[in-house]
This record gives structure tokens, C-alpha cells and sequence, in this order.
């Protein structure tokens, strides 16, 4: 690759000499027009130019409009543009939005080089406009429309990109490979390093994408996602439920609420959930275009918006994504009756025990030995069937007085039906509940040495045991004149009432 020889000044003169002659030149005003006038239009978007020399942390400028950008670059000769559209103007691969042109930095081309390239009519690859940019030259590529540079179409662009400098690498020119698509070159009207005007020059038409693309070999096409062979279909997603009352709800509020920043992801936002709420297509692009006109946004970026969104995937977005698109939240009503988070937590799980320790002692209700069943009929760990039958025992005294209380003209009559008519009290239920030491033998019988034995030979259940001896405890409270007739534990029976 070739490098300039000789004096550079009579070189470069010698370049803008042979350029003037043959091709017309383009005013700055004019060059910039073509390929950044659709940033102009947009007032959400600035020019991003840098002043290589400046200060640190003036370096960066940002203008609203070419003339402004012109104005502080005429005199400079370290002032640089990058030629695309970014979000929130930060000069960054993944923030560009789009572009519409493409750039191929030559450097180091001399005047007998520029003469060979021209003469070749660039190998095949005439661009729109040649800037001599002074050490070397940029070819210009300005297309037909903007290209929105999605993640698929800047995958493209790269290829494009380094196939054209490819094509004059091996012409032994020296393509600059380290430039990408987000590159800054240097302003047409400002100084080169030489203290020569940057000029651009008219060589060939614009073009369409997909021309540039096939001229090197490339497809221009989204890519499909591959479908292998053998795998199995996969079904479609059923689309979840959404009501349409949601989707008006949005047409109102996004006329409402929307800022500046906002509104195209906003239009973008209100598509999806349309697809959510399976409303027709020719409704939403209606709805879309009337908020356009209310926001003050192009008819250009509704279109936009409706082709880009996937019906597909606009079934699977979540609230909090669409809360992002749209720059606010959701009116959405809360059940807490004027309480915290924090408070409505503690209510909502001291109800759910509440509930846990109903459902608990109503079994005990029914059946209070059942205490080894609440396990598997109330599904319920048997920690936590212990923990509120033990509150169940600490709260069976409380009620034991007013029981008593409440049974006393009852035990005053059976006293006195008895001593009438010479008939016993009734057994006590206790009775016919085994002994806590075994379920062997009878306790009718005073049989207290099988219950030991059976004792011996079963494990005590300390829960039953406590619940027998409480109910025993409350009998005798009850039916005093009958606690000495009939002995259940026999030696034991004095033990157990000290």
C-alpha cells in the first residue's frame, strides 16, 4: 500500500486541482442536508460532532441544526461528525438509530492514486460523493431512505462495510479497517491537517440499500430463524387474557401523559397490547394515527411501529416493560384499605393463622384423641399440629370455671334423683377411655397391672396421656360425689390426686 511522496502541499494541491476539474463540488450546506437532514426533522435527536483538541469534557458537542455545527467547525482542524442518528445523542454503536449513508475512509492517497481510482471508476463501487478530506479521501455512499439499524441490520451493515473496504484493500489502497458504521470523519468545510478546506465532490447517484448490498455480495434480508429438521412443532402460545377496557384506557392516557422521549415507544407500547387484546389490526393503526397527530410525532414513525411490532411477542410482554415504553405506571388499585405493604402483610398472615388453628380445634371438638390424625386429615406438618394443640390444652382450664358454674344445678339434681331413688350417677364418659399407660385391660375393671404391661409393651403418647389426665381432673370437679367411688389407677389413684 502506497504512501504519499515528495512535498505534501504540492500533492494536495495537485488532488483539489484534478478533483475540481472533474466533478462538481457540493457545498457543505448542501452535503449535509442529504445525510443528516432526517436528524434535523427530528426534534428529539441532536448532532453529535467532536473537537478532537478541546478540553476534556468539552470534546463532545451536540447541535440542533447543520448551520450551528458549521459555524464552530469553519475555522478548526480537528472537527468530526458522526453521520447517524443516536439515542439521547450519545455517539455509540448500540445507541445508533439509524443512518443514511455509508462511509469508506481511505487514507494515505496520493494524487497519481486518486487519479488510478478515479480513472477505475472505484473498481465498481462509484459512491455518491467523494470528500478530500486532505491526507486521504472519504467515499460516500448516501442512500435513498434511512436504514433503522436493529441489531440484525447493523449485523448487515458491518458486512457491507468491510466487504467495500476489502474490495479496495486489494486495489493496494489502504482502507482504514479499524473505522465500523458509528465513526466520527472529519466535517466538510472545517480545515484539514494541512490548513486546506475540506471539500466533497458530486461523483455518482444515490442508492438504495439492497443495491450497495448486492454489489458485494450481500443479502439484504431480516434474517428467519432456523428451523431444523427432526425437532418437534412447537404449538403458538395461547394469547392470555386481556381486557379491551385496558387497551382504551391507554388511547387515553398515553394523549395525557406522554413526554417528550417517550411518545414512539409509547405508540410502539399501545400496538403491543392491542395485539394482547385482539383487537384488528385496521382499529389499532386508527388509534396509533390519531395519537401521532396529537403528540406531534410523523406519519412515517406510525408506520413504523406497527410494522416492527411481533404480534407474537406482544403476547408475552410483561406491565413492568410496558411501564418503560409508555414513561409512566399504571393506575392500579390496592385491597389495603389505607394499609402499608408492611402492615397488610402482618394482617394477611396472622388471618391465615387464625384460620390454621380454626381448622385445628374443631377437629379437637369432634374427637379429642384424634390428635395423631390431624397430621393426614388436615394436611398440615406435625409441628404445626403440635403447636396449636398445645394452645388448645393452655386454653381448656380457662373454660373449665364456667363449665362448672353452668353444669352445678345439673349435678345438684342427679345428686338428688340418686339419693331418691337409690340409683348411682351415671358412668363418666372417661370410662370408656383407655388408661394413658396402655390401651390394655379394662379400667371399668380397676385392671391397672394390663395397663402397665401394655405400657411396657406400647409407647406412651405424652399429648393423650396430659388430655386423659385433664378430663379425669374435670369429672372429679364435676361429679365429686362419684371421684371415690370407682378407683381407674388403682395404688395410683392417691398419687395422681396429690
Amino acid at each position: 500500500m502506497g504512501r504519499m511522496a515528495g512535498n505534501p502541499w504540492q500533492d494536495a494541491k495537485r488532488k483539489t486541482e484534478y478533483l475540481q476539474a472533474r466533478y462538481a463540488s457540493v457545498s457543505p450546506c448542501r452535503f449535509y442536508d442529504e445525510i443528516l437532514g432526517h436528524i434535523e426533522d427530528e426534534p428529539d435527536f441532536q448532532l453529535c460532532a467532536m473537537h478532537a483538541q478541546a478540553k476534556k469534557g468539552q470534546r463532545m458537542r451536540r447541535y440542533d441544526d447543520v448551520m450551528g455545527m458549521l459555524l464552530d467547525a469553519g475555522a478548526r482542524r480537528d472537527a468530526y461528525v458522526y453521520p447517524a442518528v443516536y439515542y439521547h445523542s450519545y455517539a455509540l454503536e448500540a445507541l445508533m438509530q439509524s443512518t443514511s449513508c455509508l462511509y469508506i475512509d481511505l487514507d494515505h492517497v496520493a494524487a497519481k492514486q486518486l487519479r488510478r481510482l478515479c480513472d477505475a471508476d472505484f473498481f465498481g463501487h462509484r459512491p455518491t460523493y467523494l470528500v478530500n478530506s486532505g491526507n486521504g479521501v472519504h467515499l460516500v455512499y448516501v442512500l435513498q431512505e434511512p436504514v433503522q439499524t436493529y441489531d440484525w441490520a447493523k449485523r448487515l451493515l458491518k458486512r457491507i462495510h468491510r466487504a467495500l473496504l476489502k474490495v479496495f484493500r486489494q486495489h493496494r489502497f489502504d482502507a482504514d479497517l479499524t473505522t465500523g458504521i458509528s465513526h466520527a470523519y472529519r466535517i466538510v468545510g472545517s480545515l484539514t491537517k494541512l490548513g486546506q478546506a475540506c471539500r466533497a465532490y458530486c461523483v455518482g447517484a444515490h442508492m438504495t440499500i439492497a443495491a450497495l448490498a448486492q454489489s458485494v455480495g450481500v443479502t439484504w434480508a431480516r434474517p428467519q430463524k432456523a428451523i431444523h429438521p427432526g425437532t418437534k412443532s412447537v404449538h403458538p402460545a395461547v394469547a392470555p387474557h386481556a381486557k379491551r377496557g385496558f387497551y382504551a384506557y391507554l388511547v387515553e392516557k398515553i394523549a395525557e401523559r406522554t413526554q417528550e422521549g417517550h411518545r414512539y415507544t409509547a405508540l410502539f407500547a399501545l400496538t403491543c397490547v392491542g395485539y394482547k387484546c385482539g383487537m384488528a389490526l385496521e382499529a389499532i393503526s386508527e388509534d396509533v394515527m390519531h395519537l401521532a397527530a396529537v403528540l406531534g410525532l410523523p406519519q412515517r414513525e406510525v408506520k413504523h411501529a406497527l410494522e416492527v411490532c411481533d404480534p407474537e411477542k406482544a403476547r408475552t410482554v410483561r406491565a413492568a416493560t410496558l411501564e418503560d415504553w409508555l414513561g409512566w405506571s399504571f393506575d392500579r388499585k390496592t385491597k389495603r384499605n389505607g394499609r402499608t405493604r408492611k402492615e397488610h402483610l402482618a394482617k394477611v398472615a396472622a388471618d391465615r393463622t387464625a384460620a390454621s388453628r380454626r381448622r385445628v380445634w374443631a377437629c379437637l371438638r369432634e374427637a379429642p384423641m384424634a390428635t395423631s390424625e390431624l397430621v393426614r386429615k388436615l394436611s398440615i406438618t406435625r409441628r404445626t399440629a403440635a403447636k396449636y394443640f398445645h394452645e388448645w390444652m393452655d386454653r381448656l382450664p380457662d373454660r373449665v370455671p364456667a363449665q362448672m358454674v353452668a353444669s352445678e344445678p345439673v349435678a345438684s339434681a342427679r345428686t338428688a334423683m340418686a339419693s331418691d331413688a337409690g340409683i348411682a350417677a351415671p358412668a363418666s364418659f372417661i370410662a370408656y377411655i383407655p388408661a394413658p399407660w396402655g390401651e390394655l385391660g379394662s379400667v371399668c375393671a380397676g385392671r391397672a397391672g394390663g395397663n402397665r404391661a401394655g405400657a411396657r409393651s406400647s409407647s406412651p403418647d405424652s399429648i393423650t396421656s396430659t388430655f386423659l389426665l385433664l378430663c379425669r381432673w374435670l369429672y372429679a370437679k364435676l361429679y365429686p360425689e362419684t371421684s371415690t367411688s370407682i378407683s381407674h389407677y388403682g395404688k395410683d389413684e392417691e398419687a395422681w390426686q396429690t
